[in-house]
């Protein structure tokens, strides 16, 4: 039986959660009834060349001036699929989705995947009206919360026959092992026995990273000792760096930039701390929930899909430094709660946030076959 021929585009492979979802997609897709490839239109990034290297998945990038805009975008796709022909195209994203879709429809491809990772809307007129379009194409838009599905519904006008919600979903063994959590503190520079406060993510306005700088001198009032450790980095870091020294903070704060070992500080944190302003449903929350790290987080996009409050975990209002420092002193005071929260994660983790059930429910859309009920 010959394979299904799968392109995935986006617009790159570097460290982030959309393209983890494309590289969790790669990596869990029936390799025995899908051949995968990967077009990125700006740039590869480091989670391409490890999929190029671990599972000799093709991934091309489209342009290598990626600063400028390029009008013509949609012909050098369908240029790429007539030399690469695929038989169901999955586009991530507004760029993609516009004109990865073009592109396909010139080149003759039958089945059209979309998914949208969530933003604020509404947005931009034109970005919008150009989704809505080929959302005409489509054979299904895929949200990946029902906040996000209901968004596209509400603002972009795309008919709900068309829309479904397929959460997203990692590889929850990478969070299994054992960890020699002393000397990995050590390695980091923690004191012996001081509250542990992580946050791994883009240091972007969306992550709202600020509002907890806001809440740590509250945190520290009550514990003096506690670290905080970033994981990430963005266009906002020198900002961040220097509101940190202004709050009288900086010294209580760890830069790590860029991380590759999540799985491992994940172990390392007492609690994780995720203050975004909007969310789809950030894969950093899943990826604590399947540690068992507990998590304090903002109740934005669909974060509240994973995370219910007081049962495996906690959510307070976004911009609210005050209720943040709350949840974190009250959670830092209770070890026992912190790690029945933490347990309880993982096992609603388990129950449907892992990257063989997304990727399931994905092979039902490439195959234009229904989905469980509970993705409709």
């Amino acid at each position: 039986m010959s394979k299904t021929r799968l392109l995935q585009i986006t617009h790159d492979l570097h460290v982030g959660g959309l393209p983890r979802v494309v590289d969790t997609l790669c990596r869990a897709i029936d390799r025995d009834r899908f051949d995968v490839s990967v077009l990125c239109l700006r740039d590869v990034g480091p989670l391409g060349e490890a999929l190029r290297e671990d599972l000799g998945i093709r991934v091309d990038k489209l342009r290598d001036n990626h600063h400028v805009p390029d009008r013509m975008a949609f012909l050098k796709v369908a240029r790429y699929l007539k030399k690469f022909p695929a038989d169901v195209v999955h586009t991530h994203n507004t760029e993609p989705f516009i004109e990865g879709s073009l592109g396909a429809i010139l080149a003759g491809v039958r089945t059209l995947v979309h998914t949208d990772h969530a933003r604020p809307f509404p947005d931009r007129f034109r970005y919008m009206a150009g989704e809505w379009f080929v959302s005409q194409f489509a054979w299904r838009v895929v949200g990946v919360s029902d906040h996000t599905t209901e968004n596209l519904r509400r603002y972009e006008k795309i008919s709900p026959r068309k829309l479904v919600t397929i959460p997203n979903g990692i590889d929850g063994d990478r969070y299994d092992a054992e960890v020699d959590v002393a000397a990995a503190r050590a390695e980091l520079g923690i004191p012996e026995g001081a509250p542990v406060l992580g946050f791994a993510s883009r240091l972007a306005e969306q992550k709202g990273l600020t509002y907890l700088l806001q809440a740590l001198p509250a945190v520290l009032a009550a514990h003096p000792g506690a670290r905080l450790l970033v994981a990430g980095t963005g266009e906002l870091e020198d900002a961040l760096r220097v509101e940190a020294e202004e709050r009288g903070v900086a010294e209580a704060i760890h830069f790590l930039g860029v991380r590759l070992d999540i799985p491992r500080l994940l172990k390392v944190f007492d609690l994780h701390v995720l203050p975004s302003l909007w969310e789809g449903l950030p894969m950093i929350i899943l990826e604590s929930m399947a540690a068992g790290c507990p998590t304090v987080a903002t109740r934005v996009g669909g974060v509240a899909t994973a995370i219910e409050d007081g049962v495996n975990g906690r959510l307070v209002e976004p911009r609210d430094p005050d209720a943040l420092a709350t949840a974190i002193v009250e959670m830092l005071d209770d070890p026992a709660r912190r790690c029945a929260l933490g347990k309880a994660a993982r096992t609603t983790f388990r129950a449907g946030f892992t990257a063989d059930a997304m990727a399931r429910s994905y092979e039902h859309l490439y195959q234009r076959l229904p989905l469980p009920a509970v993705h409709t």
